[in-house]
């Protein structure tokens, strides 16, 4: 319930560009490529919704804001939304990028290390100790104006340490002012005790849904040629789909493995990485409205810059896009959407307003939110991020900084001037 202070009429007012990104459904195509400026804009909020947008002028002329907040000719954007993340986990694989600097393939460090160093420390880790770092995490997140975040487990890989790291993403949501919308990813990969049983593991994913279905949204599978065969993702996600869960996919991220027509066919919210997916999956993707979240941080994190994504036939093609980080500690380590923008107009060729749409409102329908946050409307979430910039294109041309000014998150300033104003 709403405090009598939290019911009067706020306003965020003299935006150089309001960036309201606003779409009743993932923006495809042209549409990619609008992103409602209002020009000399204001956002009139009331508690943690929205009242309206519209130029300055019009708002201070039908509404009487018993406070302003002056974003004195800056950009105001909707807060990003990250669609795919690793939030929860322990240990630095930063060893192990200088072996991949040094030529080591992805695959390679897979056998040798990688995820399966990470579940190790992950496993070994406290409750709070995993809190106490994800809260960490979560703070820089919002510096650098992400307002809502998905939260995948996977690193735990036994019963006992995947409740255990869904159980602290429900209390990081509880505790931090950016919303977090937790994932089960316990077919991740084959842990080190299963390496020889594989098909084991997999029986064990499928008894680990009952309990893990009550501290989850979704389900999310890696269907990888490292990961698990189209046959086993359909009947882990079967059963997920039974125990009410939302259904995601890792796909096509080191080679095709048909991942993405897998993606269409069981109705899947998303399927994430996508660096093989072919024409059919395209299709699939796009006709079952499953969006496609690309991780531009990965490629440029892994090197992979002779990958040719095929991210312009897609956009082409009439399928839906979203941006995310990825954050996790062994092929992306960053918790900036900043960054990912930025990445992703250099890596891919996606245009300013494109990189932008697929950071809001795509990335909000990636999580089914679509109707609450991502873009600046009225009935929305009040997350509304005020840019050091007179342009959206500087905050992508001028890279490597972070470009954030103030964030309002539910309605209240949570960092302003750059630095956090919140107690935890």
């Amino acid at each position: 319930m709403s405090s009598k202070a939290d019911s009067a009429l706020k306003a965020v007012i003299n935006a150089s560009e309001l960036v309201t990104a606003h779409a009743l459904k993932p923006k495809t195509g042209e549409a990619l490529s609008d992103l409602g400026i209002i020009k000399n804009g204001a956002v009139v909020y009331q508690g943690d919704s929205i009242v309206d947008v519209g130029t300055t002028e019009e708002m201070l002329q039908k509404y009487q804001p018993s406070s302003l907040i002056d974003a004195g000719g800056r950009v105001v954007m909707p807060g990003f939304v990250d669609p795919h993340t690793h939030l929860v986990h322990m240990g630095s694989r930063h060893e192990e990028y200088e072996c991949k600097i040094a030529g080591k393939s992805y695959a390679d460090l897979h056998k040798i290390g990688g995820i399966r160093y990470t579940v190790a420390m992950t496993r070994a880790g406290t409750e709070e100790e995993l809190f106490v770092k994800a809260m960490g995490d979560l703070d820089t997140m919002l510096i650098y104006g992400t307002t809502t975040v998905e939260a995948k487990s996977g690193y735990g890989l036994s019963k006992e340490s995947e409740l255990k790291l869904l159980r602290v993403a429900s209390r990081l949501n509880k505790k931090h002012p950016i919303d977090v919308v937790s994932t089960f990813l316990g077919a991740h990969t084959v842990p080190e005790e299963f390496k020889d049983n594989k098909a084991g593991y997999v029986k064990l994913v499928h008894e680990m849904l009952v309990e893990a279905a009550p501290l989850a949204e979704f389900c999310d599978v890696w269907c990888d040629a490292l990961g698990f065969t189209v046959d086993e993702c359909r009947e882990i996600l079967a059963d997920a789909k039974k125990l009410g869960l939302k259904l995601k996919l890792h796909v096509e991220q080191t080679g095709w493995t048909g991942g993405g027509e897998l993606a269409g066919e069981v109705g899947a919210v998303s399927a994430d990485h996508l660096d093989f997916l072919s024409a059919g999956g395209i299709t699939s993707m796009r006709s079952g409205g499953v969006v496609g979240i690309l991780l531009p941080g990965v490629t440029y994190h892994l090197m992979e810059f002779k990958k040719e994504i095929a991210v312009k036939a897609m956009i082409d093609g009439g399928m839906a896009v979203a941006l995310a980080t990825d954050y996790n500690p062994g092929t992306c380590r960053t918790q900036s959407m900043q960054a990912i923008l930025e990445t992703a107009c250099r890596l891919y060729r996606m245009t300013y307003a494109q990189a932008i749409n697929a950071a809001t409102i795509n990335a909000a329908f990636a999580l089914e939110r679509g109707d609450s946050v991502g873009s600046l409307a009225a009935g929305k979430r009040a997350d509304i991020v005020i840019f050091n910039c007179t342009e959206h294109g500087v905050m992508i041309n001028n890279f490597g900084i972070n470009h954030v000014r103030t964030v309002i998150k539910n309605g209240a300033v949570v960092v302003d001037d750059g630095r956090l104003s919140r107690v935890n």
